[in-house]
């Protein structure tokens, strides 16, 4: 199924990119921030009732002479006590423009921007004062709030192209890259700590859970690794039948993973082993780069095809219909859980929202962007 992604891919490797920038999606403080339209912008929507509320764009826009536009999704933090801000990557490669451009969240008013060397595809990550984010050319980027400049010892280079967002869990920023690699920095110095081999490249952030991150691979692997010290978990293996891009799920003792074979696996935590009822298989023609969400004993997925299909999280059992976007749409963006609704962005740009009725999906509000003048 790796094929069905060669549409939306120049190649899965090197400082390359996505052909088109599929949509990016964030829920915070009771506001959706969706990236869509045509030209792309930052949509601010009301999470409860999809009413806009604002919309960013650089202050600069009106001087691009191009269309096509390179989003990372949003990242709200509190960067002062009361008050946060909101970070995003943009670039305009016509205009020969990249960076970090920070936002108020709730007017869309652009506050300071830092450039970067290259297009920034994945959210930054925001840590005590800091935001750290990765470009297609490899650089790490740490950037101080206060001062609005990039930190001593920064940026980080790796051998290849940055698709995953930094995990930062006190002084060190775990970083996945393509060139097979998941690097441990410390966070002050940007200095190596440690770096662990996959077998494939790395295009999500691990998941963290108990001293142990787990990493999913385009070897169609799970690793298991230990933060402290980046070597493997003895003991845990698992095997997809295609490549895993997304960040694996962890919840209630439980990994779950989805992969570009159409399945989604349910994963003991200690061993990587199947659990029982699963996987669940969307199908031979079908395929999950998004990310699976869980809500309410529910685990959500959204696949290539446009389908939103919710199971048990115990069983595995598909409770409800399926729904099913236009046709020829695809969901690559993750769905995102916030209480008990979920939002799912489809590639036509529309916020399509879900909530819990009786232990079901049922549809509820969306958003499409307006037409282009």
């Amino acid at each position: 199924m790796a094929l069905l992604l060669l549409s939306v891919l120049v190649s899965a490797c090197g400082s390359a990119v996505p052909a088109s920038n599929w949509p990016g999606l964030t829920v915070a403080g009771g506001t959706v921030y969706a990236i869509t339209g045509l030209p792309q912008k930052v949509y601010m929507l009301d999470a409860e009732t999809g009413v806009q509320k604002g919309m960013f764009m650089p202050a600069a826009s009106a001087a691009f002479k191009g269309q096509t536009f390179w989003w990372s999704p949003v990242t709200v933090g509190e960067v002062t006590v009361g008050e946060e801000t909101a970070f995003v990557g943009f670039a305009s490669p016509t205009d020969k423009v990249a960076g970090l451009f920070a936002f108020n969240p709730a007017t869309g008013q652009e506050l300071w921007s830092v450039a970067a060397d290259d297009l920034i595809l994945a959210a930054p990550t925001y840590a005590d004062g800091t935001v750290y984010f990765g470009t297609s050319s490899g650089w790490v980027y740490a950037v101080d709030t206060k001062v609005h400049t990039v930190k001593n010892g920064w940026p980080f280079q790796a051998k290849e192209a940055i698709w995953g967002s930094p995990l930062v869990i006190g002084e060190r920023v775990y970083v996945p890259a393509m060139d097979h690699r998941l690097y441990c920095l410390n966070a002050k110095t940007g200095e190596v700590v440690w770096e662990f081999q996959a077998g494939g490249a790395l295009a999500a952030q691990p998941s963290p859970n108990d001293g142990t991150l787990y990493q999913g691979a385009f070897d169609g692997r799970v690793y298991a690794v230990e933060a402290a010290s980046g070597q493997q978990v003895s003991g845990f293996d698992f095997q997809a039948g295609n490549w895993i891009w997304s960040e694996v799920l962890v919840a209630d003792g439980r990994l779950y993973v989805t992969s570009l074979d159409g399945k989604l696996y349910a994963l003991d935590a200690a061993t990587g082993q199947v659990q029982a009822g699963y996987p669940y298989s969307v199908g031979a023609a079908d395929y999950i780069r998004a990310a699976p969400a869980q809500v309410d004993g529910l685990v959500v997925i959204a696949t290539g095809s446009g389908q939103v299909v919710a199971l048990n999280a115990q069983t595995g059992a598909k409770v409800g219909a399926t729904w099913t976007g236009a046709q020829g749409l695809s969901i690559l963006t993750a769905p995102v859980v916030s209480g008990e609704r979920v939002y799912v962005l489809l590639s036509s740009g529309l916020v399509q929202t879900f909530t819990v009725v009786e232990g079901q999906l049922a549809t509820g509000w969306s958003f499409a962007p307006p037409a282009t003048p």
